[in-house]
Parts: structure tokens; C-alpha cells; sequence
């Protein structure tokens, strides 16, 4: 019986129930050290709330020591903001004064505030440029020590010179800026300076001078200074056959790949070289020729860039060895909507002798003689380009061949000579030359032939352009005088420091 209770309540050998056995034994370690327990409950509570304390302390103490700091940090930029303060305000009466006698004392000043961080780099920028206009020296040594300058603010400075803007100098009112050619070279060795130190450091693409040719179209607007702000630089590569440093600032934009194409056009150096040498260079001046041609003619250049390119050429066209030819005479084939731009601005430079006289004769017996003798040789004429290509025409000098034999007695002189269209004659010196300008002479015959069976209206435009250029070079109207170098006299010197490449 006692054992058939055992089962039927299922419990145990000591009376309670085998499944609740954990539960009795948990209570009577309750019951047994509930005041140990009471006490490890409530240590364990201290320690998590101090720790939380202590926590938040140093989380306070640090935020007080950031504020500290910070306040600290404001406190010296303020006080560091208010020395400057006083120091510029106690040297701008040495900066704003302006002249040679002061130019020693303007320098030991900017170059100080300079080095030391004192000065913004624009105003330093500034006070440098206007620095530069008494001594180019000095405004190159405080330019290298301005960090972070402005380039875009270094190319607002550059001014051309007549020799650059038109292969040729004169004692005209538009050369006035060809007083500060020491200072264009020095900012144009600033940028070769530090174009090379990039280089040098292989800093990432786009640092230094050649942020400044990243966009297009700003190159677009002045390929002029653009390209004589490289020149030193990519004129001192191509001496030393840098080939990868050309590419790899050609490379950076398609302004840069301008640039190259218009300076590296002239850098022939005509030294003697090796035959592998000269294929190389001949190569090298090919691939540019074409891409230049290309891009004159191409969708990204409209009609006002390539009028300004062509001026670039202009400028220097002797200098490309014949690399400018294809390109301009292309371009002069191309629609009047296309090409207009570019014959006004060939008109104006032509009309008022704003081209060397070598630069000139090249021009006309390899482009403008050329593409008239095509236009009137084509089966269907376009006569608004033979009219165009006639106007032109007239404002250049008839070629002559030289000789030694003395003009008669009552000839106009070489000056009115060439107010009248005609091209003083040099001494021979080289039968190849004399060659030359008989081939010459022939192919201008050829086309006035050509252009008086053309019709009377072509033939026409071309006289009366003529002697109407004659008469507006003799007495220009006043808004053009100072822009007019048919009867400016020649520069008393030639620009310091520059070299026509």
C-alpha cells in the first residue's frame, strides 16, 4: 500500500515532489544566505552606478577640456588676427608707395609678411605684381614664397608684348605694355618653376600652373597668353627631349593639349641632329600639325576661336616652318559663317601692317596666293571666297626678286614702298633665295591673270581694295591711329627678355 501512494503521488524518498527539487533547494539557499545575497545585490548596484558616474565624469572633464582647447584656439587666432592686424597696418604705408627708389624697401617688407604668413596670398599676389612693375626680380622671389596663390589672379598680370602679339615691335600706342616685358618673363619662369617642382614631386594632375588651362574655353579666349605663359617650359622640354613630360602635359585637358600644339609649332631649334632624330622630330611635329588642323576645323572650335587661333599663327608663322599652312588654308576654304571671323581678323592685321614683313611674304606665297589661284582654278567658283581671298591680297606687297642693281633716281622710298603695296628689295645673298622669290614673283603673275579673267567685279574688288588701303595707311582714321604700324616708326630696342621661338 505505502508503496502504490509513492507512485500514485509521485513523490520521493523524503516526501517532496521530484521535479520541483531545484526550486526547493534555490529557496533554501535564500532562506539560508539571503543576507549575503542581499548584500552582493546591492554591491553589484554601487559598482555599475560608480562606474556610470565616473564615466560621465570623464566624459564631462573631456568635453571641458575640448572646450578649453577650443576656446583657446580662438583665443590665439584672435589675438594672432589682431598682431597682423597691426603689424600690416603699421607696413602699408610701405607696400602702397610705388617707384624704383622704393622698390628695395617695398621687397625686404612683402617678402617678410610673406614667409611669415602675415599677408593673404592674394594681397601678397597683388602687392607683388605691382612690385614686379619696377623690379621682375623681386616679384619672382616673393611669388616662389607665396603658398597657394592664385594662378588664374598670376595670368591676369601677364601682358603681351608687340613682338608676341604680333611678331613685330613698334613705337605705337598699343605696345605701351611692352614696358612691363621683365615682369611677364618673370611670371612666365614662376609658372616654369613651379610646373618643374610638381614634376618633381609627381604631384597629382591639375596642381599648380596647369590648373589654369582645365577649361577650354578660357584657353579659347587668350590661346595668346596661354601659350606664351607655357612657353619657357614646354620650350625647355622639347630642348631636352622630354618626350613623356610633353605628353603628360598634354594629356591634362584639351586646353593644355592647345597650348602644346600652338608652342611646340615653333620650337624648332635647327641644330644639327642625327638622321633617326630628325624622322623623331619630324613625327613629333606631324602628329601636332594634324591634331591642330583637326581641332581649327572641328565642332568644339566656333568661328570666333578659330579667328583668334589663326591670329596666334599669324603672329608667329615663319617660326612653324610650314606647320600653319594646311591648317589656315582650310580654314579659309571653309563657309563665310564658318571663316568670317577669321577674315576680319586677317583684314585688320594685314590693313595696318600689324605682321613681320618675313612672316608676311611666307603668308601670302603659301596661303593667301595658293588658296585664290584653287577658288579661281575650281570648276564652279564661289565668288564670295574669290572676293574675300582678292581683298586680302590686296593689302600685301607685290614679291619682288632682289637685285643688286640700284632703283633710279626718283623712286619712292622703301617706306612709301610699302604704304603703296610694294616690297622693298633686299640684296641677294643666296641663289636658293633668289630662286625662291622668282617662284614667287611667276605664281603672283599667274593670278592676276587668272583673277582679270575671272571677271570684272573680282578684279574690281581687288584694286579698289588697294588703293584704298594705300590712302587709309597714309591718313588713318583717329580711332585707329594707335593701333596702325604702316607708319610707326620702329622700337628703340627690342623687348627685354624675350625670344621669339
Amino acid at each position: 500500500m505505502s508503496g502504490d501512494a509513492e507512485s500514485e503521488g509521485g513523490t520521493s524518498g523524503g516526501g517532496a515532489p521530484a521535479g520541483h527539487g531545484w526550486a526547493a533547494r534555490l529557496g533554501q539557499f535564500i532562506q539560508t544566505y539571503h543576507s549575503f545575497l542581499s548584500s552582493f545585490v546591492i554591491g553589484v548596484a554601487g559598482l555599475v552606478a560608480t562606474s556610470i558616474w565616473q564615466y560621465r565624469q570623464s566624459q564631462t572633464a573631456a568635453e571641458q577640456a575640448r572646450s578649453e582647447q577650443a576656446i583657446a584656439r580662438t583665443k590665439a587666432d584672435n589675438d594672432w588676427r589682431i598682431a597682423r592686424a597691426e603689424i600690416l597696418s603699421k607696413n602699408l604705408n610701405v607696400l602702397s608707395t610705388q617707384g624704383p627708389g622704393s622698390a628695395d624697401q617695398r621687397f625686404g617688407v612683402l617678402l617678410s609678411l610673406t614667409r611669415g604668413a602675415i599677408i593673404d596670398p592674394e594681397l601678397a599676389v597683388s602687392y607683388a605684381l605691382e612690385l614686379g612693375k619696377d623690379n621682375a626680380s623681386y616679384m619672382r622671389a616673393v611669388l616662389e614664397a607665396t603658398a597657394q596663390k592664385n594662378y588664374n589672379q598670376l595670368a591676369q598680370g601677364f601682358r603681351m608684348t608687340c613682338l608676341q602679339r604680333f611678331g613685330v615691335e613698334k613705337t605705337a600706342e598699343i605696345c605701351k605694355d611692352d614696358q612691363l616685358a621683365q615682369r611677364s618673363d618673370a611670371i612666365a619662369e614662376v609658372f616654369q618653376d613651379e610646373l618643374e617642382a610638381t614634376t618633381a614631386v609627381s604631384a597629382p594632375p591639375g596642381t599648380g600652373p596647369l590648373s589654369i588651362l582645365k577649361e577650354e574655353r578660357e584657353v579659347q579666349a587668350f590661346p595668346g597668353k596661354m601659350s606664351w605663359l607655357f612657353e619657357p617650359y614646354l620650350q625647355d622640354l622639347y630642348e631636352r627631349r622630354q618626350w613623356p613630360e610633353i605628353q603628360r602635359f598634354e594629356g591634362f585637358s584639351t586646353g593644355a593639349r592647345l597650348v602644346g600644339a600652338l608652342v611646340l609649332a615653333t620650337a624648332r631649334t635647327g641644330e644639327l641632329v642625327s638622321g633617326s632624330e630628325a624622322a623623331q622630330l619630324d613625327a613629333f611635329h606631324a602628329e601636332r600639325r594634324k591634331w591642330l588642323a583637326a581641332y581649327l576645323l572641328g565642332k568644339s572650335c566656333d568661328a570666333d576661336c578659330r579667328a583668334k587661333l589663326v591670329d596666334v599663327m599669324l603672329s608667329s608663322y615663319g617660326e612653324a616652318a610650314g606647320d600653319y599652312d594646311e591648317p589656315i588654308r582650310r580654314l579659309l576654304k571653309q563657309p563665310r559663317t564658318d571663316a568670317g571671323p577669321t577674315f576680319g581678323h586677317l583684314h585688320a592685321r594685314l590693313l595696318w601692317c600689324q605682321v613681320d614683313a618675313d612672316d608676311l611674304g611666307q603668308f601670302r606665297d603659301r596661303v593667301l596666293v595658293p588658296s585664290l589661284a584653287e577658288a579661281l582654278a575650281a570648276s564652279k567658283q564661289d565668288p564670295t571666297l574669290v572676293e574675300d581671298l582678292a581683298g586680302l591680297l590686296a593689302l600685301v606687297p607685290e614679291p619682288t626678286v632682289a637685285s643688286s642693281t640700284a632703283p633710279p633716281k626718283g623712286q619712292p622710298s622703301a617706306a612709301a614702298k610699302a604704304l603703296l603695296g610694294v616690297e622693298p628689295v633686299a640684296e641677294p645673298t643666296d641663289p636658293k633665295v633668289i630662286e625662291a622669290q622668282q617662284k614667287a614673283v611667276d605664281a603672283w603673275k599667274k593670278v592676276q591673270a587668272a583673277l582679270a579673267k575671272a571677271g570684272e567685279k573680282a578684279m574690281r574688288t581687288f584694286t579698289t581694295r588697294r588703293a584704298a588701303a594705300a590712302r587709309e595707311r597714309t591718313n588713318p582714321p583717329p580711332m585707329v591711329r594707335k593701333v596702325n604700324f604702316c607708319t610707326a616708326a620702329a622700337a628703340a630696342y627690342p623687348t627685354n627678355g624675350i625670344e621669339q621661338q
